[in-house]
């Protein structure tokens, strides 16, 4: 049996005028030391695909239905776990009469494998600029200082779904045909539309 260790995250958070206005800690399980089929079994996300979503958006505006969202505090804390997870004592915490003692969960911790969710990430430029994460330039840098600009600049932009749009589904694809002056491969891209809406895209080298 393995036994998970554990660390603490500290986190601060600032108000509107960048204050610190309240001291966060949260005890976290280094899930990276789990082994599957004896503290873990497969896992996968049991959420909707964002396209999905976003094809249901379309829809509902088109045809003016009501849509509700829900969302669960602490979801991961909450979660039921069915095998046997074993953690050591976290950093800081003395127990004098159970020194060696380790404790078994009862419910899922943040960074065991059998909490994972999957997360959406940023597109093509972070992927453009990783590829040379490994010795970045001072070109790559400055690349990356106009992503964040950009992000900061238009992170009050979203997708548009309208009312009463014709529900036709188009698709668009385009190639930058060898491009890459270090190995020659293109880069080609698609984006899927039902009626004037962005359902979704990729980029794939």
């Amino acid at each position: 049996m393995t036994i998970i260790g554990t660390k603490w995250v500290f986190r601060n958070r600032l108000d509107e005028n960048g204050i610190v206005s309240q001291n966060k800690a949260r005890l976290v399980a280094q899930g990276c030391n789990q082994q599957e089929g004896i503290d873990c079994d497969e896992t996968f996300v049991p959420v909707a695909r964002l396209e999905s979503i976003r094809i249901l958006l379309a829809f509902a505006c088109d045809l003016d239905f009501k849509l509700f969202q829900m969302d669960v505090k602490s979801a991961f804390l909450n979660g039921f776990i069915n095998e046997e997870v074993y953690v050591a004592q976290p950093l800081g915490f003395i127990d004098f009469e159970k020194l060696d003692h380790v404790y078994k969960l009862k419910k899922a911790l943040y960074g065991l494998i059998q909490a994972l969710k999957a997360w959406p990430a940023i597109m093509f430029s972070v992927y453009l600029c990783a590829n040379f994460q490994e010795a970045p330039k001072t070109s790559q840098l400055e690349a990356v200082k106009c992503i964040f600009q950009n992000i900061k600049g238009t992170s009050h932009l979203g997708l548009w779904y309208p009312k009463g749009t014709d529900i036709e589904i188009v698709l668009y694809s385009d190639s930058d045909h060898a491009r890459d002056y270090v190995d020659r491969k293109s880069t080609s891209g698609i984006c899927t539309f039902v009626g004037c809406c962005l359902t979704s895209w990729f980029s794939k080298k």
